[in-house]
């Protein structure tokens, strides 16, 4: 029928109402859902429909409902959450470090050490004092406990971050799912008209979800789905099709998680350090990098402290600490027996004789070769040094340990020892640890008998010369390939954190920025207006107004036509 009949009129007058009326449901569509912030506001797309044979054409077509955004500036806003989500997770991370290292109300390391060099000096002042080495043994042993916990509190939150890790693999995988049906659906309800609109914001929005936990790269094919990969190039979204993530398992002492891929024919494929940026890699960063950095540097100053100490503890004397047997604190598994010592110090190793009576009757030595000895390579020496098993004997014990044992009512002391043999086996030693941190506690023998622990050399009473020593351990420089001292490196540990902590947050404010930034671009093209929205409204009202009237106008002439 040509438009330039009164009946064509009526189709043109109907069509343009119709298409008012879609453009008043755009409207009120965006004005629905102007809080909402993954919403992409639509206009409709009128064309003139073509006029076939008038010559005064045959009024509006609605080709459709467009969604108004930009494609670059949705593909800047997705990638940037990425950085943003890891830095927020590292400085989240270090926070949690730094609560366990703080020092509030004298509950911290930093107090216990203080407290501890400072009994020692109590010590120096009065070495005959029981209460004085009472308060040593209790100072000492809150310092073990401290540098327990915080050793232990470091492997808690690395397990934590472990298994936070697993959730986000989850959450991954429910993500690559939703997008997955999010394409199945558009595909089957977008004609090209629009209908799929709000389907893509819901797609974008779990796709900006997604690259807070990962990193992704997205691309949109002309089927109208989007195909997205992590790593170096796993496809976790293949149009329809999602493939998963896990969280597998590895390390029997401490079980950690690998992040793997599995493609659909169920091969894995390890991903844990493809993954660039984004949540994940973050919490993999603090679990095996950061965290396990400052648990070494808590077993470093373990370890040195325990060593410094023992070297002039082990070789020293307290009240009435001869010896008439003493065994090793630490034994040898029996495919170690047959190796040399480790750590050990070329040098001679001395025990001395005393007497019944408390003088000191003969100095033995023995020399250690290091790197070539055995346990019982040194047993053997030891016992050739003396030369008398009734009178000083060593000797290997069932368990691995070495025992040392006087005859004849005979008692000895350790004399000055080159090797370290007495520190590394554990012969008299004032801390004791095999692993560092997690296991260093004081030896039990001191904390039961405080006047055993070791203030002088030689059996004089009032010599302070080993407490003194030790104390002045506290100014020595001991760390770090003898250049700082103990205070000194964990007060850089607390000053490193703090730098990281800092770095962060700066990093973190650029980062909110740049978001910000496209976030607020993107507003501008896509978000919806609501003056513009409501200026439109009247547009559309006035057009479907008009377009009413000229029904009727035409409805008019028809039945003045009719009734001619």
């Amino acid at each position: 029928m040509s438009s330039s009949s009164l009946f064509g009129q009526l189709d043109v007058g109907k069509r343009s109402l119709m298409a008012q009326q879609a453009a008043m449901n755009t409207s009120g569509h965006n004005i629905a859902n102007i809080n909402n912030e993954g919403y992409s506001r639509q206009r409709v797309d009128l064309q003139a429909q073509h006029p076939y044979r008038s010559r005064f054409g045959s009024g509006v077509d609605l080709t459709g409902v467009e969604r108004v955004t930009d494609h670059f500036l949705n593909q800047r806003v997705i990638g940037e959450q990425s950085r943003g989500a890891e830095i927020g997770v590292r400085e989240d991370g270090l926070r949690r470090i730094e609560n366990l290292m703080n020092d509030q109300e004298g509950a911290g390391l930093r107090h216990a050490m203080n407290e501890f060099w400072s009994a020692w000096g109590g010590v120096a002042n009065n070495p005959e004092d029981e209460l004085q080495r009472t308060d040593l043994a209790n100072a000492a042993s809150t310092l073990a406990r401290r540098i327990n916990g915080m050793s232990h509190d470091l492997d808690t939150l690395r397990r934590e971050f472990n298994g936070r890790l697993s959730e986000r693999v989850s959450r991954v995988n429910q993500l690559a799912k939703e997008i997955a049906n999010l394409n199945a659906k558009l595909q089957q309800v977008d004609r090209g008209h629009g209908e799929g609109n709000d389907i893509r914001d819901q797609r974008e929005a779990a796709l900006k979800e997604l690259s807070k936990i990962v990193q992704i790269d997205w691309m949109e094919n002309d089927q109208k789905v989007i195909n997205v990969t992590i790593g170096r190039g796993f496809p976790l979204v293949h149009g329809r099709t999602a493939n998963s993530l896990e969280a597998s398992l590895k390390g029997a002492d401490t079980p950690l998680y690998s992040v793997r891929g599995i493609d659909p024919k169920g091969i894995s494929q390890d991903l844990t350090h493809e993954l660039r940026s984004g949540e994940l890699a973050e919490l993999i960063s603090l679990r095996d990098d950061t965290v396990p950095g400052y648990s070494r540097r808590l077993d470093a100053l373990a370890s040195e402290l325990a060593l410094r100490i023992n070297r002039l503890h082990a070789t020293g004397t307290g009240l009435n600490s001869s010896f008439s047997e003493l065994r090793s604190s630490f034994a040898l598994k029996p495919d170690a027996r047959n190796r040399p010592l480790p750590l050990l110090r070329k040098g001679m190793f001395r025990l001395q004789l005393v007497s019944p009576k408390g003088d000191i009757l003969k100095t033995y030595e023995a020399r250690i070769d290091a790197g070539k000895d055995t346990l019982a390579d040194v047993v053997k020496r030891i016992n050739d040094a003396v030369g008398d098993p009734n009178v000083l004997k060593a000797a290997i014990e069932s368990d691995g340990s070495m025992s040392i044992q006087a005859g004849g009512g005979n008692r000895f002391v350790l004399g000055q020892d080159d090797t370290d043999l007495a520190v590394l086996m554990g012969f008299n030693n004032f801390f004791e640890t095999l692993k560092g941190a997690s296991d260093f506690h004081v030896n039990p023998r001191l904390v039961e008998r405080p006047t055993a622990i070791s203030t002088g050399k030689g059996l004089l009473p009032g010599d302070n010369s080993v407490a003194l020593a030790i104390q002045n351990l506290q100014y020595a420089p001991t760390m770090d390939g003898d250049s700082i001292t103990f205070d000194e490196f964990y007060n850089g540990m607390s000053a490193d954190l703090g730098l990281q902590i800092n770095r962060a947050q700066n990093d973190k404010k650029s980062q909110d920025l740049i978001v910000d930034q496209f976030q607020k671009l993107r507003d501008e093209v896509s978000s919806v207006n609501m003056d513009e929205e409501v200026a439109e409204m009247v547009q559309y009202q006035r057009g479907f107004d008009a377009a009413a009237k000229f029904i009727s106008t035409v409805d008019d002439m028809t039945k003045t036509v009719i009734q001619m």
